[in-house]
């Protein structure tokens, strides 16, 4: 970006010193004497505030932009903003179609409920149903027990007793017939046959008493083990829920939220939302058309305020800091001054073609409708303002190049001219302050006719 500096002025100045000299001599050999006079330019010195800026030229930009965009795939539902339109942070600007997202949302919703309801079951202990059903399952259970335990008549027992020791008898008796038996083979073998049959008979019996007695037994354990049960239950109800029951509850309850901030957070995924307060710069999309992740539907922009980002060269950086008063003249607004602070500077240059310069960014204080973004723009900032001094236009004053010397062309009553030295102060790009040597109300004059050829650079 160019800045106004007046060292281009004085260089000029210096090269162009030459030929004005020549061709105002030729001027003046030629023109009457009556010209001169009609060349002069006056100016009355009057107090003023004089300022020293710098300048440079960028374009306008936006406090905030934003390109917004959907982050799933899917069909535009709604677009519910035009460009040019004024939203606020939050305002739903497009939707997709979001019905399988939302019917995904509610059964995680019931499901949560379903788990918040079973912890809260858990937590508040059993009610008087349950213990009463708790009392009726003991109740039952022992009842049972009751009916198992004089399911065997102790008359059949007391038969099998003595059907086993009548067996037993019948095997001893045969036993002893064979001992003391004499005879043939054939009698022989008929004491063994009643032997075996008598032992056979002996093994019936006594399989037919155990059945009786450990049948009932087992059953009855069986039954009374129903009875610990059913009152090991009733205590539990009583005691209530352990830490780990209760840990458990919990965590069901937690894995269900987590589903349903997931599923929320994919609806909200189909809804299209501004981030600030801006204005519609772009629609480009219209309902019943694919958005694609990434690809903006909606542009925002931020217009207040508006700012202008210029670069500033390293030698001129240094003169101005964050805070300083600034000016902004848009080309296409050339008349309007708007008013303006240095809110920016950068800390790390750009060099382009071996050129250093530092991005710097002025906020426009006054909001001007008129003003759009990428005008072409010219930011002054103040670097050095004195107010209620004596101001002179540098055009009137003729610099010495050798010494330094200052000097101005003094208008006399009798409308002559005196060459008068001032001292100068701050010395801006148009005009200068003169510490000494002017008064206010006195006239200084250039003789745009003359060989010299006055001015003074300044910035």
């Amino acid at each position: 970006m160019k800045v106004r500096r007046s060292i281009i002025v004085l260089a000029f100045v210096t090269l162009a010193l030459p030929l004005a000299i020549f061709a105002r001599r030729a001027a003046r050999d030629s023109e009457e004497p009556a010209a001169a006079s009609q060349s002069l330019s006056q100016y009355v010195v009057a107090e003023g505030t004089l300022e020293v800026t710098i300048s440079a030229v960028g374009a306008v930009e936006a406090d905030q932009v934003a390109q917004l965009s959907f982050s799933l795939p899917g069909r535009i539902a709604e677009v519910l903003v035009s460009a040019g339109q004024s939203i606020r942070a939050g305002d739903v600007v497009a939707r997709q179609g979001d019905e399988t997202q939302r019917l995904t949302l509610e059964a995680a919703q019931l499901a949560l409920a379903a788990a918040e309801l079973n912890r809260d079951d858990l937590l508040a202990g059993p009610s008087e149903s349950d213990l009463a059903i708790a009392e009726a399952n003991i109740e039952a259970a022992i009842g049972a027990y009751n009916s198992i335990a004089g399911a065997v008549d102790p008359d059949q027992v007391r038969a099998a007793e003595l059907q086993v020791g009548a067996a037993q008898q019948a095997l001893s008796d045969a036993q002893t017939r064979r001992v003391t038996a004499g005879g043939s083979p054939e009698q022989i073998a008929l004491l063994d046959a009643q032997i075996g049959e008598a032992s056979f008979n002996a093994e019936m019996a006594r399989l037919n008493l155990e059945t009786l007695q450990q049948g009932a037994s087992a059953q009855a354990g069986a039954a009374w083990a129903r009875v610990e049960q059913a009152r090991a239950e009733r205590d539990r109800l009583l005691a209530g829920p352990v830490q780990a029951q209760i840990d458990s509850a919990d965590a069901a309850v937690a894995r269900a939220q987590v589903a349903v901030d997931r599923a929320q957070a994919v609806l909200d995924r189909t809804i299209l939302t501004a981030p600030f307060d801006g204005v519609v710069t772009a629609v480009n999309g219209d309902p019943g058309a694919i958005a694609l992740p990434g690809v903006a539907l909606i542009s925002l922009a931020d217009l207040d305020p508006l700012r202008v980002a210029v670069q500033v060269d390293e030698i001129d950086v240094r003169q101005v800091r964050v805070g300083m008063d600034a000016r902004v003249r848009v080309d296409a607004l050339p008349s309007l001054d708007l008013p303006a602070r240095l809110e920016s500077i950068a800390l790390i240059p750009t060099i382009e073609g071996g050129i250093v310069t530092y991005d710097v960014r002025v906020v426009m204080t006054d909001a001007e409708p008129r003003v759009r973004l990428g005008m072409t723009a010219e930011a002054q900032v103040v670097t050095q303002r004195r107010e209620n001094v004596l101001i002179v236009p540098n055009q009137y004053i003729r610099l010495d190049r050798r010494t330094g010397a200052a000097f101005v062309n003094l208008v006399q009553p009798d409308r002559s001219l005196i060459e008068t030295p001032v001292i100068l102060g701050l010395q801006g790009v148009d005009s200068s302050e003169v510490i000494e040597g002017l008064s206010v109300g006195d006239v200084v004059a250039v003789d745009l006719g003359s060989d010299a050829l006055p001015g003074l650079g300044g910035g």
